[in-house]
C-alpha cells in the first residue's frame, strides 16, 4: 500500500500519527535538565545492554538552544523500539515552547470540563506554554504507545509542575494534580479519554435525547464508542461508556459488529462500527442499548 494510501486510512479513522499536550504555566516554566533526564529514564526505563553493559541507559538525548529561553529537547528512547521497512528506530518525544494560545481556542474542552470546574479560570490565567510530542512512535501498540507519553509527561510535570494540561487529541482539560493522582493509581487513560455529554435538540422528539462519546482512542489506533440515547442517566451512560473505552484499550479493536456487551446480567448494549455522531470525524463503535432508549441508526449511512 502507498504512503498516502495509509495516511489516508488513518485519517479516515482519526488516527493521530504525532500526539500532542500542551502544558500551561501562569509563570514562565523553568527547566532542571539534569532533573528532567533522570525523571525521563525512570519513568521511560533503562534497556538491559546485555552482561557487558548491564547498566546502559534506555535514553538518548539531543538538545539544541535557540535563543538564550528557548528550548527544544528530543529524547530518544531506547527500549520502545518500532520497526520500519529501513530496520529499527527508537520511538521520540520531543520538549519545546510553544506560543500560548487564547483561551478561546479551548472552548470544546472547557465546555465538557464536568470534572474539572475551574478549567477555564486557570486556562484564562496562564500565558506560557510548554508542547510535548511524540515521533516516529505511531508504530507502537497502543498500550506501549500511551505508557511510553505518560511516562515522558509524568517526567515533565514533576521537573517543570505546570497549572493545566491539555491533550489535543481528547481535546480535554485537565488539572496536574489530578492527573499524577490518577496514574499512580493506573489510570491510564485519564487525560488521554475524554467522555463527553451533549443533550440533543430540535429533534421534534418530547423525551430527554443525549448523546454521549468518548474522543482520543481513536487517535491511538483503537475506535472510540458512542450512545446516542433516550431517556437514560447520563451518568449511568457515562460509567458504562468509560467501562466499554478502558475494555478496547485492554484487548483492541476485538468487538464484532452484531455483539453485545454488558457489565450486569440485564446490560445487553448491541454494538456496531460507525463513524463518530459529533465532530472530530473518527471511527467509533455505536452502542445500542435496545428499546426503548436507542435514538440512533445503526446500519444507516453516516455523514
Amino acid at each position: 500500500m502507498e504512503t498516502n494510501e495509509i495516511v489516508e486510512q488513518e485519517k479516515d479513522f482519526g488516527f493521530a500519527r504525532v500526539y500532542a499536550v500542551e502544558l500551561k504555566y501562569k509563570q514562565l516554566p523553568k527547566l532542571d535538565r539534569n532533573m528532567l533526564y533522570e525523571k525521563m529514564e525512570l519513568y521511560t526505563g533503562k534497556v538491559d545492554r546485555g552482561e557487558h553493559h548491564p547498566d546502559a541507559a534506555g535514553l538518548a538525548v539531543w538538545e539544541a538552544n535557540n535563543q538564550e529561553d528557548q528550548n527544544l529537547l528530543h529524547f530518544f528512547h531506547l527500549n520502545y523500539m518500532v520497526e520500519f521497512t529501513e530496520g529499527e528506530m527508537p520511538a521520540q518525544t520531543s520538549l519545546m515552547d510553544t506560543e500560548s494560545r487564547p483561551d478561546t481556542d479551548y472552548e470544546t474542552a472547557i465546555q465538557q470540563s464536568w470534572h474539572w470546574q475551574e478549567a477555564a479560570q486557570v486556562v484564562n490565567d496562564c500565558e506560557h506554554s510548554l508542547l510535548l510530542i511524540d515521533m516516529m512512535a505511531s508504530g507502537l501498540d497502543p498500550k506501549s504507545r500511551l505508557q511510553l507519553f505518560t511516562g515522558s509527561l509524568r517526567a515533565v510535570l514533576e521537573t517543570a509542575p505546570c497549572d493545566a494540561i491539555y491533550f489535543r487529541e481528547s481535546d480535554k482539560l485537565v488539572e496536574p494534580s489530578a492527573y499524577l493522582a490518577a496514574i499512580e493509581e493506573g489510570q491510564l487513560l485519564y487525560g488521554a479519554l475524554n467522555i463527553r455529554f451533549y443533550n440533543v435538540e430540535g429533534t421534534g422528539s418530547d423525551r430527554p435525547e443525549g448523546l454521549m462519546d468518548s474522543l482520543g482512542l481513536a487517535a491511538l489506533g483503537i475506535p472510540d464508542v458512542q450512545c446516542h440515547y433516550y431517556d437514560l442517566e447520563p451518568d449511568e451512560v457515562a460509567g458504562n461508556l468509560l467501562n466499554i473505552a478502558y475494555y478496547l484499550f485492554d484487548r483492541g479493536d476485538v468487538i464484532a459488529d452484531g455483539e453485545t456487551i454488558g457489565f450486569t446480567e440485564e446490560m445487553r448494549w448491541r454494538c456496531e462500527h460507525q463513524y463518530g455522531l459529533a465532530a472530530p470525524h473518527r471511527a467509533v463503535i455505536d452502542i445500542d442499548p435496545g428499546e426503548p432508549y436507542y435514538a440512533g441508526r445503526q446500519g444507516a449511512e453516516q455523514s
